[in-house]
């Protein structure tokens, strides 16, 4: 990507002299880009995660990117990270930067920053969350996909959520098979879960996430919607989430009190449906690897889903659930059918699904993200480029 002098600044040097070693305490460094912690979404919570579990001996600043709001509240925030970032170049401590980006403006405007990181000779790391970004990457311009792929092959160490965007990034993206670490989101176990076998009350389906397409929303009404009347009143539907709430409340009215449609909900709420709920659905069309189906996992909560993106990583069909095919609304429904009428797979399924986050545990994810920043800390000095 080309450099553009209002971006980098007039005297933004991208060679220092030297980086001064790291100090006797080996404390590490860490600039972290992403969006601004306020913003709903799972690459902040994921931002969010790393802030609260990392070892005390890695030294880590948050610097949003973009923060919710208008046109110029977005732009203000990017310019003030190219900023911080530039003045950061500028310095010799031996920083390590972190950027986070998904898809389409996120991952231009990270690749600036991405940009000004390589060209002063610093650690680097990628952290790739877009779960559409091959779509978005494809349709690039020839010439345009060549300048992305050089940029994303500057970072030190690439990381991808899962197996399948590791293949994509090395066979269409050209990053060096080493470059590349998979490394799949991370969750916080609750302590403990509910008991779920005595309950009397409907099998409640959750879904949590944006309210739309590509999380499969319509599909999923609509295939509750389906059920024979029988068995929907032996169940519920409860999403929550930003995206279309008007019209997935729309859709959903005909099914009454069987299903509530909720906007974004806050932490403390989020757990009690999942504390309250059997089942968690969340039939996408793309994913990365979903917060959202991690923290049901670690509630004890049996899913539906579906195999795309990140998702076989870490969910198994007939173990912690079922997969049904992306838009199979008769397959949705079957699934259902299949969470109310057998309470034995139901809460075995939980069972399984709990013991499976335990993979993914927010303590194991911050030790061994902390052991990639030690393993590219800068120690040595940096010569002078003329």
């Amino acid at each position: 990507m080309t450099a553009h002098p209002e971006i980098f600044g007039r005297n933004f040097k991208p060679y220092p002299a030297r980086l001064a070693p790291l100090p006797p305490d080996g404390r590490v460094k860490v600039l972290q880009f992403g969006p601004s912690l306020s913003v709903k979404g799972g690459v902040t919570s994921v931002a969010q995660l790393i802030l609260d579990y990392l070892p005390p001996y890695v030294s880590l600043e948050h610097i949003p990117t973009m923060e919710e709001g208008s046109t110029i509240a977005k732009y203000s925030t990017f310019a003030r990270a190219v900023q911080i970032l530039r003045r950061s170049l500028e310095s010799l401590d031996p920083t390590i930067v972190h950027i986070h980006m998904a898809s389409r403006g996120s991952a231009l405007r990270k690749l600036i920053l991405a940009e000004m990181v390589a060209r002063a000779g610093r650690p680097l790391i990628l952290h790739a969350h877009g779960s559409e970004f091959d779509g978005f990457h494809r349709k690039l311009p020839a010439a345009v996909r060549r300048n992305v792929n050089r940029s994303l092959q500057r970072a030190n160490v690439f990381l991808t959520l899962s197996s399948q965007w590791r293949d994509f990034y090395v066979n269409e993206c050209e990053l060096s098979p080493s470059q590349v670490v998979v490394l799949p989101n991370p969750v916080k176990l609750p302590v403990d879960v509910p008991d779920r076998s005595g309950r009397r009350q409907a099998v409640q389906f959750l879904h949590l996430g944006r309210l739309g397409d590509r999380k499969g929303g319509y599909d999923l009404v609509n295939a509750f919607a389906g059920l024979p009347e029988g068995l929907r009143n032996r169940a519920r539907l409860v999403m929550a989430g930003d995206g279309d709430v008007e019209g997935m409340r729309k859709l959903a009215a005909p099914l009454g009190d069987r299903a509530v449609v909720h906007a974004w909900i806050e932490r403390a709420e989020r757990d009690r449906l999942l504390a309250q709920s059997d089942v968690f659905a969340l039939p996408s069309r793309a994913e990365g690897v979903p917060m959202a189906l991690l923290e049901a996992m670690a509630n004890g909560l049996p899913s539906i889903t579906t195999p795309v993106g990140g998702i076989p990583d870490v969910f198994r069909d007939g173990q912690e659930g079922v997969l049904v095919t992306p838009g199979n609304i008769d397959q949705i429904r079957a699934a259902m059918v299949h969470m109310i009428t057998r309470d034995d797979a139901r809460l075995a399924a939980g069972r399984a699904a709990r013991e499976r986050a335990r993979q993914f545990d927010v303590h194991m994810y911050a030790r061994r993200l902390a052991d990639i920043y030690q393993r590219i800390a800068p120690v040595a000095e940096i010569k002078e480029i003329a």
